[in-house]
């Protein structure tokens, strides 16, 4: 059942064009559906079961309430989903996931790399370099569609599981 869902989430959000960089409504409704999804396909061994899951985005917010939308309502193992905005990395508490736009990434990641491997925290960019900069999973544009690239090994390192069926959808470095 969940090889089925995957497989259908992976078809409608990888075959969803963008139709061109002005179009970054559709591209930040495939994003945010992808983040939504990363808590399914993601384990936080020892996390808090009791608690929100929890997404954050740091710095400026690209996705205008889509993302909102996108979780409203939702649950993920029977714990409901919210969005936190933070516009500091010092306020970065009890965050599951946490999206750094690209508008952002130079200006707060690149003084603070050691941030973005905290234990639990699986830290999700748009911009070239994320990933090299101890990033886990960064969005990219390839033929107008949205793709990902994972770094299982900083995933690892921040202790997180990242399931088989995600890894065949993004591109591993």
């Amino acid at each position: 059942m969940r090889r089925a869902i995957l497989s259908a989430i992976a078809v409608a959000l990888l075959t969803t064009q963008v139709a061109s960089s002005a179009d970054d409504g559709l591209e930040y409704q495939v994003k945010a559906a992808f983040l939504f999804n990363f808590l399914k396909f993601v384990e936080w061994p020892g996390a808090p079961t009791d608690s929100s899951w929890v997404i954050g985005i740091l710095g400026r917010d690209p996705f205008s309430g889509v993302l909102e939308q996108t979780v409203r309502g939702k649950t993920v193992n029977g714990r409901p989903v919210e969005v936190r905005r933070y516009a500091r990395l010092a306020d970065v508490k009890e965050c599951n996931i946490l999206f750094i736009g690209r508008a952002d990434f130079e200006r707060i990641v690149t003084p603070t790399l050691p941030f973005l491997q905290q234990p639990g925290l699986l830290t999700v960019g748009e911009a070239p370099g994320f990933l090299k900069s101890g990033g886990i999973i960064n969005f990219y544009l390839q033929e107008n569609r949205v793709h990902f690239e994972i770094q299982p090994s900083a995933a690892h390192s921040a202790g997180l599981h990242v399931s088989a069926q995600l890894l065949k959808l993004g591109r591993t470095l």
